[in-house]
């Protein structure tokens, strides 16, 4: 579906979200741009990039959003296409949120009147907000990984809080390499749109690569202390297996007693004490009890019943 968002005197925005074949035909023949630019701009898949060409006015980015529908993914590609002074969004249902930032605009800087704003302002204004939600996004994962600490005394739940960071370790995956990619695309913008746009503009630009620095600065810390505590989990996880497996072998050899004292009187060997009396079945039992009994204690001493 193509929506006209905004028509101003310098420029129109166009929106297209799901495009079906009949838009692309609108898009080639009506507006000028090629099979080459709209693939790659409505690719699900396409990753960071950037083609500029100044002298047919034609440029194309795709830059990584957070997305709407966080699985299986955190991030999805935005196709951002100018051709002939017109802005042109291509998105899917995951990042059709997309048209409301851009209409918004960016709040740190004052949009200029539609009479002057130029496509690259509204652009750059548009962009911001959809960075500054990638902040948004550290600091919510940020708190499930607190609230995944708080719940370390629960131990029966130690599991499920190794797989909920591991959840959180893939997701930092996904936002530390789409803000690295958007850096860079951010700068490779800068270089190429230096000479052609107003200072002011590539000021709202370099506002808006600062925002992205200061997210991948906090996905890198973030990820550093996810990683800490799923090593610490992994820690837990290890000693509890130990504790556990000393516990087994402990009382592996405390049941062995039983075995070895029954044992010699199975074997029907003359002068063992009480083999003929009356009672010696019930003092050939408490003489395994108080054995078992000694070696556990014996372990417990030596701590090899302690976590």
């Amino acid at each position: 579906m193509i929506e006209m968002l905004k028509q101003t005197p310098k420029f129109s925005w166009y929106h297209i979200t799901d495009m079906s074949p009949a838009d692309e035909k609108t898009l080639l023949d009506d507006h000028g741009l090629t099979e080459q630019m709209i693939g790659y701009a409505d690719d699900h898949n396409e990753s960071v990039r950037m083609e500029f060409d100044p002298e047919a006015d034609e440029a194309l980015i795709i830059l990584d959003v957070i997305s709407a529908e966080p699985e299986p993914v955190l991030t999805r590609p935005l196709g951002i296409v100018l051709v002939n002074g017109d802005l042109y969004t291509f998105a899917h249902r995951p990042t059709d949120y997309i048209k409301k930032n851009f209409l918004n605009g960016d709040t740190t800087f004052h949009r200029s009147d539609d009479d002057e704003m130029s496509v690259f302002e509204f652009m750059v204004t548009g962009i911001y907000p959809l960075m500054t939600m990638f902040g948004d996004e550290i600091t919510e994962i940020n708190r499930q990984r607190r609230a995944i600490q708080a719940q370390f005394s629960n131990r029966k739940q130690l599991t499920k809080h190794t797989n909920d960071l591991l959840h959180l370790q893939i997701q930092m995956i996904y936002l530390q390499n789409s803000l690295a990619n958007d850096l860079i695309m951010f700068d490779q913008i800068r270089r190429s749109y230096e000479s052609h746009v107003s200072e002011a503009d590539l000021d709202r630009l370099d506002a808006v690569r600062v925002e992205v620095e200061q997210a991948r600065d906090m996905a890198g810390l973030a990820m550093e202390v996810i990683n800490a505590v799923a090593d610490a989990t992994g820690s837990l996880g290890n000693r509890d297996l130990n504790w556990t497996m000393k516990v087994l072998t402990v009382y592996s050899i405390v049941f062995t007693i039983p075995t070895i004292v029954s044992g010699f009187y199975g074997e029907n060997v003359d002068y063992l004490p009480f083999a003929h009396g009356a009672s010696g079945w019930w003092v050939t039992i408490i003489i395994m009890f108080l054995m078992m009994v000694g070696a556990t204690y014996l372990f417990y001493h030596y701590g090899f019943l302690k976590k």
